[in-house]
């Protein structure tokens, strides 16, 4: 044999190298700990993704209810002109009473309004006291009903003769802004609620809005800010087409934004404001008494997140603030110094209306 060669031993083979027991359960550990820490970060990223998108749809609810509430503040008190004028056929002899005028059409014209009848020397300023299906809730007039010669009919004093038979005069309306187009005393607008009427929606139409705010749920739900408890509440909005009637109900009302952070009891949110606050407010005469006039309203919404955040379980809330100088209701003002508060309506009968059922 030769020196330096391989023995080889009949019988016997070289075994195959393999993992351990031991091998295998560190494997397992150690895959099951990755697959552990994947799934924890995977699940907290959903969360994340969720809580980020009820965020964002509450927020954006949160806006667009603050935009719509600066849209139609701009038009508190807002009492549009209307053209062209109206005209008369009829004859009327003066009277100190209330009689029935029939007009080619009382499109726009409400209770309250002052009406510019005829020209030259008849001519003669009216307030209108009823309308066909307006009629105002007192008496002597709430029983008067103008519909003995059509239906374009107003119920005033008319103290000049005026003769429509051969040419028919004209009749113009005043439209003056009203001065208490936010509502403001017991049962109106208030730190939580917020009433005011006027052409909101710019189409000859007088409207009375509501916000207003009801519980989440029944019972409440309250959370804890910062040491402070709060009620979850829902901001409700109702529009109502105004009746210049007694006892008029406004429409029910839906909710606009959910989960509204407010204690009613010390009338304030977590940043210390109330939802509806008046800064500004300015006392002006308007015969035959006086009426407040909102100068400023400035809004604040603090919301509460789904109430809680998905991610981390906390109560986590943000705020949207805006601050309003409704226009109409400054001319108003501006239009009274200057002694035009004769042709201004201080408010149409009817109103504050009832609060319906289950509001």
């Amino acid at each position: 044999m030769a020196f330096g060669a391989e023995i080889r031993r009949p019988g016997r083979a070289r075994l195959a190298q393999g993992f351990s027991l031991l091998e295998m359960l560190a494997s397992v550990v150690i895959i099951t700990l990755l697959m552990s820490a994947v799934f924890t970060f995977t699940y907290q990223m959903q969360k994340r993704f969720q809580g980020n998108a009820v965020k964002t749809e509450s927020n954006q609810a949160a806006r667009a209810a603050l935009e719509l509430v600066t849209q139609e503040i701009g038009q508190a008190g807002y009492n549009a002109h209307y053209y062209p004028h109206k005209t008369s056929s009829a004859n009327i002899t003066a009277n100190a009473d209330p009689q029935c005028l029939t007009l080619n059409n009382i499109d726009g014209i409400n209770v309250g309004d002052w009406l510019q009848i005829d020209t030259g020397v008849n001519n003669e300023i009216v307030q209108v006291v009823g309308v066909t299906g307006k009629l105002p809730p007192n008496p002597p007039y709430a029983t008067v009903v103008c519909t003995s010669a059509g239906a374009n009919q107003i119920y005033a004093v008319l103290q000049m003769y005026h003769n429509g038979s051969g040419t028919p005069f004209p009749v113009i309306s005043y439209k003056m802004p009203y001065p208490a187009g936010i509502l403001q005393g017991t049962g109106t607008s208030s730190d939580q609620t917020l009433e005011f009427f006027g052409d909101i929606n710019n189409d000859g139409v007088i409207r009375y809005v509501v916000y207003s705010l009801t519980p989440t749920t029944s019972p409440a739900t309250t959370v804890s800010v910062g040491g402070a408890t709060y009620t979850l509440y829902n901001l409700r909005r109702s529009i109502t087409p105004v009746t210049f009637t007694a006892g008029a109900v406004n429409d029910p009302s839906s909710p606009l934004v959910q989960n509204v952070l407010y204690d009613v009891a010390n009338a304030r949110g977590p940043t210390g404001q109330p939802i509806f606050g008046y800064p500004t407010t300015i006392v002006v005469g308007v015969v035959p008494n006086q009426v407040t006039v909102v100068g400023t309203i400035v809004v604040t919404l603090s919301v509460a997140v789904n109430p809680r955040s998905l991610e981390s379980l906390r109560v986590e809330w943000y705020t949207m603030a805006t601050q309003l100088r409704p226009l109409n209701l400054s001319a108003a003002v501006a239009i009274n110094m200057v002694g035009g508060a004769r042709y201004m309506v201080k408010l149409p009968p009817g109103l504050p209306m009832t609060y319906p059922t289950g509001y």
